[in-house]
Order: structure tokens, then C-alpha cells, then sequence
């Protein structure tokens, strides 16, 4: 297929390559998004609220209504109360975001509020339980409960 264009001058050409060059060198790249979001929080502090987008809303969740954090592959389910919230991100770019002292991870797969805790139960020689205030329960593996021992 032959395309025709139209026809123009150099002189045109060396102006529209300046423009294109002086726009160049005036952008920044845009932040990564893990760097973006610490930007945003000053230094040294720890995440307050996380904002989750569904379809054209965006949820606003204060941790400290957060009772725990599951990773659901590229993403994670943040549960508050009755409600659970999917956003994609990793559970180790969220655990990094948290005070360590409030939320700690008790598996691979979770990462718990301590101030949900009720209890913990041992099922059997290898096998524990988080028994959250509210009845729900969640996987603790060995290096967890090593984690809950130095805290509690």
C-alpha cells in the first residue's frame, strides 16, 4: 500500500522537531507507584487510610477499621467489619505501608490487625489458629506465631 503525504518544508520539519525536543526535556517521568503513594505520607509515618478503587468510586478504609489483610494473588482483600474490599497490590507492598508494631504478618497469606485478636489456638502439633473478636479464624504459620511471641 502506497501512502501519500503531504508535502512540507524542511523548515517546518526543524520546527516541529524543536518543539518535540523542548517538550522532551520539561517532562519528568512519572513516579512508580509505590513511590508515588510514600509521597504522599511524610516520611517516617505509617499508612492511616487505604484507598481502594471500585469501578468508578474510590473507598476510603482507615486501618484502624481494618480487622485483616488476605493476599489474593496480584491482589489483596482488605476486611473492615461486614465488608471486604479487593485492590490490586501485593500483600508485601501493603505490609510495608503499616505500623509493625499494629499489624503483623501470621502467614504467608495473611496479615492481621492486633487489636482484632481474641485468641490463639493450637489445632494440633503443627497447626495454629488466629481466633479474631468476631468469631472469624485465620492460618498462623510457625514463623507468624514466631512474630506474635515477640509481640505479645
Amino acid at each position: 500500500m502506497l501512502f501519500r503525504s503531504k508535502p512540507f518544508s524542511r523548515e517546518r520539519l526543524h520546527e516541529a522537531l524543536d518543539r518535540v525536543r523542548r517538550r522532551l526535556s520539561q517532562e519528568r517521568p512519572a513516579a512508580a507507584p509505590g513511590r508515588l503513594s510514600g509521597a504522599a505520607r511524610p516520611a517516617g509515618t505509617w499508612l492511616a487510610r487505604i484507598a481502594i478503587r471500585e469501578g468508578a468510586r474510590v473507598t476510603v478504609v482507615p486501618v484502624d477499621r481494618v480487622d485483616y489483610i488476605e493476599a489474593q494473588d496480584d491482589y489483596i482483600a482488605v476486611y473492615a467489619g461486614d465488608q471486604m474490599h479487593l485492590k490490586e497490590q501485593t500483600l508485601a507492598t501493603v505490609e510495608s505501608q503499616l505500623d509493625p508494631r499494629r499489624f503483623i504478618r501470621i502467614h504467608r497469606s495473611y496479615l492481621l490487625n492486633l487489636d482484632r485478636l481474641a485468641q490463639l489456638e493450637r489445632l494440633g502439633k503443627d497447626r495454629r489458629e488466629a481466633v479474631l473478636r468476631d468469631g472469624r479464624r485465620l492460618p498462623v504459620s510457625d514463623a507468624g506465631y514466631a512474630r506474635l511471641q515477640r509481640l505479645l
